[in-house]
């Protein structure tokens, strides 16, 4: 039997994707961060917007971009930046809803006298292999900081051993984590605060996909809203729903760290405090952003937003 081209199989995969479903894989493994989508499959709002849609999450080996690139799946949640970062080199994704508002990197350091980025100077500082570290490596350039990254799997428990001074940390994770194992940094560096608040979770689409499915695409964005709205009055329920996937997944965690995460992820998702989620990408915050990527050597040259978002 003859083979058939890695290239070809991946092409044909797609092809059948598009005719038959919408396999949607988050950009991590089940937990309260992706909250809203388990409730849009559960309470039928995918299906009453006639999508056949199928809840598939990455995998350390096949991550979500890579998942996406081979045709496994056909709509993803990436951050902003990455995004962004893939489109520049060459992948063309485009947005078509965008969940979190706000940055939710901070750093814990240890020495109560470090209160700002300044401060860092010579710091060794714990940072995660998957990345997400571009914009603090931008400050460490900016400022002349000369930090030592110290590359774990979990940064967490190199700063609980004291063998970093400082350690990067999402809000909705590592921070409630630090919390409920009882430490107690010496302060908390919030980038939201400090000039570098950035959007995060949105989902996204290959642009050869949205043009061959722009109404599927806008009912699973608008399937998907409607399930963080349900959401976001209806907490508990929320996390009865995610702990079937957490379950299912197998991944070890407690109701209380889902229960915050949450909490924090629904907090991110407002523009302001209280605010009702607009749920789009706003175009200053994306030129923020492309300007910072293009002037670090992130980006080769600037992305057009329109280009980048669900609009022809």
């Amino acid at each position: 039997m003859k083979k058939i081209p890695a290239f070809f199989l991946a092409l044909m995969t797609s092809v059948a994707l598009d005719a038959q479903e919408i396999v949607f894989t988050p950009q991590w493994t089940a937990q309260s961060q992706f909250a809203g989508y388990y409730a849009a499959y559960e309470l039928g709002y995918y299906k009453q917007a006639g999508l056949d849609v199928s809840i598939v999450h990455p995998t350390q080996s096949n991550p979500t971009l890579n998942r996406l690139k081979e045709g496994s799946c056909n709509v993803i949640t990436l951050e902003l930046i990455q995004a962004m970062m893939a489109n520049g080199q060459g992948e063309s994704l485009v947005n078509i809803l965008q969940t979190t508002q706000h940055s939710t990197l901070s750093v814990f350091v240890r020495n109560p006298q470090v209160k700002e980025f300044e401060d860092l100077k010579e710091c060794r500082v714990g940072t995660w292999t998957a990345g997400f570290s571009e914009i603090p490596h931008m400050i460490d350039q900016d400022k002349n900081l000369n930090i030592r990254w110290i590359s774990f799997m979990s940064p967490v428990n190199l700063f609980i051993s004291g063998a970093i001074d400082a350690t990067l940390a999402k809000t909705y994770n590592e921070k409630i984590l630090m919390k409920l194992a009882g430490i107690k940094p010496g302060n908390i560096i919030f980038f939201s605060e400090n000039g570098y608040d950035y959007p995060e979770d949105g989902i996204y689409v290959t642009r050869a996909f949205y043009r061959r499915n722009i109404e599927k695409c806008r009912a699973f964005a608008e399937a998907s809203r409607k399930g963080w709205e349900w959401v976001r009055t209806h907490r508990e329920e929320a996390l009865d729903i995610t702990f079937k996937y957490i379950k299912a997944e197998n991944v070890a965690t407690n109701r209380q760290h889902q229960r915050e995460m949450l909490d924090e992820i629904l907090r991110v998702q407002e523009d302001k405090a209280g605010d009702t989620p607009s749920y789009i990408l706003k175009e200053e915050d994306f030129n923020r952003l492309n300007d910072a990527l293009v002037r670090y050597g992130y980006l080769p040259s600037a992305l057009n937003f329109d280009g980048f978002t669900a609009g022809e």
